[in-house]
């Protein structure tokens, strides 16, 4: 400001002065104040907020005079401010006082019987990129909201600058009247919410916060750490105070906004992948649970030895570590996701038992095709239901991973294609390898490949079929 206004020079030619006490900022009254001594008087100097500093005013100085304040002119100040405000600058009103030399300490009491000065305005564009970043965030189904203290005016003319559209405005004092019952209902449809103080901004995020819904919160002021704290994710910049850094979850070092889209997408294809492996290992672990009680009640040996059964989640699993890396289809990540338990369960539920079927048939096959229903075909029916086990468990995830009809719409990630390949060649090729009298295999007829190709063409065709009736009866999720 000294700067700008060319002042530094004159004040280092002009009288000194020394601070002597100051009368601190808070969000109630919302102005400061600090003394200083110079010429053997002291002269307490006030800044603040426009209707806040007025009120404490009682004379104003023009052109190098001292008038007293009429009523009749604060319209005509207010009508300043607003034409300041409306042009998008954030306006303080400065006022002093000069006293006699005094000992003591200054107080609340002492802000009284001031003359006002002027203004300081300042203009604080927002980013380039914010009218885009809203926008984004619209088209992916977030609710953009504004929290701030400076008054309805100026909030209006920045929102206008940046494309969000304002129909009503709830300010500070007059949200103090409502209940939280009644301010959770004013939060879900009013957009802009003004000349809050700190606490009000965190009381607007836990009215949010019982309308059920994930709020993420950003700021960078002293004022803004309540509501950091508050909110779901704190977000924060690396040029904010230390005050909103260290309330913050996630610190922006971008300057552009959008990194803020790039960050809901990549969370919600996070959050997509983990979904993707919990309901893969849930239906598949449920419906291994049927085989094996089936299984070992009908079959004079048990179906799988423990080598293969550990051998088989090893593999499993080693396929299952590229998911992370997975493409997620633009309709999921269009819209924001819930962590819903309920419908993983149904989804384990429907489609673990499918599983349980082909196992059944390649049960069958052994036992009735093959004769391997015996202690000396022991050996032949592990092997076989290691291989479909292992297979079917590999491919399995390629249809439960999208909602869109697999290999031909959506297609996985090149690592997770990769590592199923490979999985898909190690069961073929263990019957055969050296390991294979280890592990407790033996080589299978080459005539079981074909009834085997299709058990597993139809538990993909099912579970495909399945699934989409899945989706459509209970939607994406």
């Amino acid at each position: 400001v000294l700067e700008y206004a060319g002042l530094t020079e004159r004040i280092k030619a002009g009288v000194q002065y020394r601070k002597i006490d100051e009368i601190p900022f808070d969000f109630q009254r919302r102005r400061m104040s600090v003394v200083v001594e110079g010429k053997g008087r002291h002269l307490l100097i006030c800044k603040g907020a426009v209707e806040e500093v007025f009120s404490c005013c009682t004379h104003a100085e023009v052109n190098g005079s001292v008038e007293a304040l009429e009523p009749s002119y604060l319209g005509q100040l207010l009508q300043v401010t607003r034409e300041l405000n409306e042009d998008g600058f954030r306006v303080i009103a400065i006022a002093y006082k000069e006293t006699a030399s005094r000992g003591g300490a200054y107080g609340l009491k002492d802000e009284s019987d001031l003359v006002l000065v002027g203004y300081i305005a300042f203009l604080d564009p927002p980013k380039d990129s914010a009218r885009e970043a809203i926008a984004a965030l619209h088209r992916h189904g977030v609710q953009v909201k504004i929290l701030t203290g400076d008054n309805d005016v100026v909030t209006r003319k920045v929102c206008h600058e940046v494309g969000l559209k304002v129909d009503e405005i709830l300010l500070g004092s007059v949200m103090e009247t409502l209940s939280d019952e009644e301010l959770a209902e004013a939060a879900e449809r009013i957009v802009v919410f003004a000349k809050l103080s700190p606490a009000q901004k965190a009381r607007v995020i836990k009215a949010l916060h019982l309308r059920g819904h994930v709020v993420g919160f950003m700021g960078d002021g002293i004022n803004d750490g309540p509501a950091l704290k508050a909110a779901d994710v704190g977000i924060s910049v690396d040029t904010a105070v230390d005050i909103a850094k260290e309330s913050a979850d996630i610190i922006l070092l971008e300057k552009s906004l959008m990194v803020l889209e790039e960050g809901v997408i990549e969370g919600r294809k996070v959050f997509g992948n983990i979904v993707k492996y919990i309901k893969m290992g849930a239906s598949s672990n449920f419906g291994n649970m049927f085989s094996v009680l089936g299984a070992s009640a009908w079959l004079p040996f048990l179906p799988m030895q423990a080598i293969q059964v550990l051998t088989n989640n090893l593999l499993y699993d080693f396929s299952q570590t590229t998911i992370p890396t997975d493409h997620v289809d633009e309709e999921y990540i269009s819209q924001p996701r819930r962590w819903d338990i309920a419908n993983i369960t149904r989804f384990m539920l429907m489609m673990g038992p499918i599983s349980s079927i082909f196992d059944y048939l390649t049960f069958a096959l052994m036992y009735y095709v093959f004769k391997a229903n015996t202690v000396a075909g022991e050996s032949m029916f592990q092997t076989a239901w290691f291989v479909e086990s292992l297979l079917s468990q590999t491919l399995i995830i390629h249809i439960i991973r999208t909602g869109r009809i697999p290999f031909l719409q959506s297609r996985a990630s090149l690592p997770m294609t990769l590592t199923s390949l490979i999985i898909c060649s190690v069961a073929v090729w263990l019957p055969y390898s050296p390991f294979a009298h280890a592990l407790g295999f033996t080589p299978l007829p080459i005539h079981f490949w074909p009834y085997l190709v299709g058990i597993l063409a139809g538990y993909l065709t099912l579970a495909h079929v399945v699934k989409t009736w899945f989706i459509r009866r209970y939607g994406l999720n």
